[in-house]
């Protein structure tokens, strides 16, 4: 009980719950698209637009802690997650931005703004800082990968390392993409945290691609890796040591 109270007591966790809410209400409607009365669907609908207007009210001021965020990571040592990680916060700053701004609109205080012209701004910054944020990840796996690699030479002597014969081009290539893929795969396992990004990452980049049109796809797949990424973001607020740390 008390585990539920410190998460429910955060302003983000309560946003997580409701975008996990909204893209199930998005699922289910796709699910039941065909053979369900037009009435349940309209309800899904509606439910999913006020779930979406609460997670805008529950996001605002989200922009000035985004800016902190990238303050911050000025200060970082390695210049390329200094890079990455305050560029995704910029991007995200200018993408709550916009949200608050289409809030205000739908919520009737702004009545006359073009909420289309708003959210395509909105989920293009949200675009960039989600490619920004893949190759953020890309990096932390090169590194953890080379790493492995220092490792497994250094606890191998030369005559016990596993040597590619130089005749079939063909054989060997393909013994080193295995190699790699194994490789890569035990980076992946004992890095829980990278593991649970990437695929964060990985799921929400459908949204903005289907939104801004760049990439068609079915309202299944898109309440799918919505409710995907929701429930891998509410994984690491209640357990911290699963959120990627620079």
């Amino acid at each position: 009980m008390e585990a539920w109270v410190r998460f429910s007591a955060q302003s983000q966790a309560r946003e997580r719950l409701l975008r996990a809410a909204q893209y199930a209400c998005t699922l289910a409607g796709a699910a039941l698209n065909s053979g369900t009365s037009s009435g349940t669907l309209n309800r899904l609908q509606q439910l999913e637009a006020h779930l979406s207007l609460g997670r805008k009210l529950l996001r605002l001021g989200g922009s000035a802690e985004a800016l902190g965020g990238a303050q911050r990571s000025l200060h970082l040592p390695d210049p390329v997650l200094r890079f990455c990680l305050t560029l995704s916060h910029l991007n995200r700053a200018l993408f709550l931005a916009c949200d608050n701004v289409l809030w205000a609109g739908k919520s009737g205080i702004l009545p006359s703004l073009d909420s289309h012209k708003w959210s395509q701004r909105a989920f293009r910054y949200y675009l960039f800082a989600l490619v920004v944020n893949l190759s953020r990840d890309a990096y932390e796996i090169r590194v953890l990968l080379e790493r492995a690699e220092a490792a497994g030479k250094r606890g191998k002597s030369p005559e016990n390392r596993p040597q590619l014969r130089a005749d079939g081009g063909t054989q060997r290539l393909r013994l080193q993409l295995q190699l790699q893929l194994r490789l890569l795969l035990q980076v992946l396992r004992d890095n829980p945290p990278l593991l649970l990004d990437l695929l964060r990452n990985a799921c929400d980049l459908v949204i903005p691609l289907e939104k801004l049109g760049l990439c068609r796809s079915s309202p299944g797949l898109v309440g799918l890796c919505g409710l995907t990424s929701s429930v891998l973001s509410i994984l690491t607020i209640l357990h911290p040591w699963l959120k990627l740390k620079p």
